[in-house]
Formats: C-alpha cells, structure tokens, sequence
C-alpha cells in the first residue's frame, strides 16, 4: 500500500510536491486553490509545467486534488446548484491541466429535499461535468459521515449515483474511515471489516473503490460525526487500523492521511504508523 498526506499549496504547486517528498509521502493530495472561496487564482503555466515534471522526477502518486469546501452539488436550491456545478467543472479542469489522477468530492447536502431527487442532482451534475471535461483524472465520489441532511452516508446511495453516471472507466469511490464508521459501519473488528466490504462488492465491485482517506474517529460509531484524529487515538483505534490495513482487498490501493496537523511533525508520526500497521506490526 502507498501513503500520503494532504499538504498546502499556499508556497505555489511546485512547492507542494516538494513538501510531499520532503515527507517521506509515496502519493499526495492538495486542493486546486483557496478551499474556502469560490473564485480560483489561475494556474501559471510555468507552475503546471514544473509541477508535474517534479511528481514524474520524484516518482510520487497518485496525486489527488480535493474539491474545495462550497460547492454543493446537491443542493436544493437551483442558483446555488447551477454555482456548485459551475465550480466543480472548473477544478475538475484545474485537476485535470495537472495530471491529477484522481478527484475527490463530496455528494453534498441534499436540504429539503428527498433524498432521491438530491442524488440524482448529484448525478446530472457529474455526468455534466464529465461530458464538458475530458481527461484521465478519474472522478471520485468519497462517502460522507450522514450528519444532518448530508448524502453519501450510506454506500448504498454513493451506488445509485455512479449507476445513473453509468461512466465507470471515469468514476469510482474514494473510501474514508472516519466517515465509514461515523456512518455506521464499525471498522474495529474484521466482522465489520468485512460488512463493508461486502457492501462495496454488492453494490459497486470492489474495484469500484480506487482511494482510501485514513483517517481515525473522535465521535463514536453511528455518531454522525465528522471530526478527524490522528491514527490510534480515536474510537477506530490501533487494532482496527491493522486490520483495515492488511486487508488482502484493500492493501493494492493508497491511504491518503487527513489527520490534523498542529506540529510539523504530526504528519511523520501518523505515516509512521499507518506504515507499520500495514506491515503487520504491532497494533
């Protein structure tokens, strides 16, 4: 399995792949730009060019872009809907100008509305997108912790959506642990580990899932709750982790880390562990 972290584009692209291999990442994710506005400074050529050249030179990937926090591609209302749109087909440009292979995003809130009619926004929002855009960076749809009106909490919904895409060579499913077992779906034992994966195989196949977020849990299980900690110092915890990690099914795919980071140094501990728990050691 291959790791990696999130990390900033706020010195300029080519800065956040040095910032990946400084880390000791095999893969990284960013976002495009600013995560919390919807206007994107344009992309330098020169940046692009020598952003790309240093993930080839560093043999780091997958790169994957997450789309930022305001977009809503199931949002009740049609403006803020139409914006939404408007604003993942432009990242998922961004993404694509990058060579990013993947892009992550998430199904949104669906409001007052049913929760059919929102997933289906979801999926005419994609295929729109995907129709305006071609490219290699596959579109991922990551599941979501099912707080409040969010969709996506089961994976039962993320499979509805990508059955009406119907685009699966452009399409698949970004995993993420505390969102999973915020939801519901306890990844502490091998039971549970299997529950899920089962789910997946059922709904989607297995090779549906192309990204993992690795990420543990502050909130209990089912808690709704979408709060990252670091791996082993949350309710999943150390054992959970090595189990999820040395799973035959999944140990071919990258971990992405969104664990916080106060201390320089917190990225390194969580990599380390997630490291030696793949290996098999102690947990």
């Amino acid at each position: 399995m291959r790791f990696g972290v999130h990390v900033s584009i706020g010195k300029g692209l080519p800065r956040a792949v040095q910032a990946a291999k400084d880390l000791g990442c095999d893969a990284f994710q960013i976002f495009s730009g600013n995560p919390r506005g919807w206007q994107k400074k344009p992309l330098a050529a020169e940046d692009v060019a020598l952003f790309r050249q240093k993930v080839l030179d560093y043999g780091l990937g997958p790169v994957v872009v997450h789309l930022s926090y305001l977009p809503n591609p199931a949002a009740e209302e049609d403006e803020l809907y139409a914006k939404s749109i408007k604003a993942i087909t432009e990242e998922y440009q961004r993404a694509v100008t990058i060579d990013a292979d993947y892009f992550v995003v998430h199904p949104g809130k669906a409001g007052k509305q049913d929760r059919e009619t929102a997933l289906d926004k979801v999926a005419r929002g994609v295929v729109k997108i995907l129709t305006q855009v071609p490219g290699r960076t596959r579109f991922l749809l990551e599941n979501q912790a099912g707080a409040g009106t969010e969709v996506g909490g089961r994976l039962s919904q993320l499979a509805d959506i990508l059955k009406t895409i119907a685009w699966p060579e452009r399409t698949g499913l970004c995993l993420d642990t505390c969102h999973a077992f915020a939801a519901g779906y306890d990844l502490r034992t091998q039971e549970g580990i299997d529950q899920i994966l089962m789910e997946v195989e059922s709904t989607f196949g297995l090779e549906s899932i192309h990204l993992l977020h690795l990420n543990d849990a502050l909130g209990e299980l089912g808690s709704k709750l979408d709060r990252h900690t670091h791996i082993g110092q949350g309710k999943i915890g150390l054992a959970g982790f090595g189990l999820f990690l040395t799973d035959p099914r999944l140990t071919s795919l990258t971990g992405i880390l969104e664990t916080p980071q106060k201390k320089p140094e917190d990225d390194l501990k969580n990599l380390a562990v997630v490291r030696r728990l793949a290996a098999g050691g102690e947990r």
